[in-house]
């Protein structure tokens, strides 16, 4: 991964997160809506809006390649529930297992992350181990449109300033498609359901 690309996509993510935050993150926060990793000389940063019950999330990204078959992610989510805001940052790593191939029409990619929260009274970790598959259609026009899904298992930890914490272990599906708009970048819906469910909108723009 060169220097130049690594500054493009950090300066990227922070433009669309001061972009959309106003003034005030599988991935961990939100399932990257293609399985391949990203090519080492195009980095990917985008942001995303999701709602679920009494939850708003805002959330940028951005994925840079590592090796070959293994990209990074990182994250930076704020979340509102009800009247409390809580900001977090989160990181995984995604390995590609099955690349896409004229007898296999899709990727398939294994991913682990872990995540940090913290709000008033309280901090949260989230692990997230899974899995994400996807397969890119081509339209008459040219342009692709790429469904992708995954499964994750997602241990959380909660840590009461004054009280007792918890652990909880949930099993989520995160599923969506991602819509070519530019040559440099995909507009996608998103719906994750487990505990919760949450519906997400965004952009994707390839470096």
């Amino acid at each position: 991964m060169s220097g130049e690309s690594l500054g493009r996509g950090l300066v990227l993510m922070a433009a669309l997160c001061a972009g959309l935050a106003g003034p005030v993150s599988a991935q961990v926060y939100h399932i990257y809506p293609a399985a391949p990793v990203v090519p080492d000389d195009h980095p990917a940063a985008g942001a995303a809006f999701g709602i679920g019950d009494d939850l708003q999330r805002l959330l940028g990204f951005a994925r840079f390649n590592i090796v070959p078959k293994a990209d990074l992610g990182l994250e930076l989510v704020f979340d509102r529930l009800g009247g409390d805001w809580r900001t977090g940052l989160g990181a995984d790593v995604k390995y590609a297992i099955v690349p896409k191939t004229n007898e296999l029409p899709f990727d398939l990619s294994v991913q682990g992350g872990f995540g940090f929260q913290t709000g008033s009274f309280f901090s949260n970790f989230d692990i997230p181990v899974g899995a994400v598959i996807s397969r890119p259609l081509e339209l008459d026009s040219g342009r692709q449109i790429v469904p992708f899904g995954g499964l994750y298992l997602i241990v959380r930890r909660l840590s009461l300033d004054a009280g007792p914490s918890d652990t909880d272990i949930d099993v989520e599906l995160r599923g969506g498609a991602s819509f070519e708009v530019f040559d440099s970048g995909d507009a996608f819906i998103t719906i994750h359901a487990g505990s919760d469910v949450m519906f997400f909108v965004g952009y994707n723009a390839h470096m």
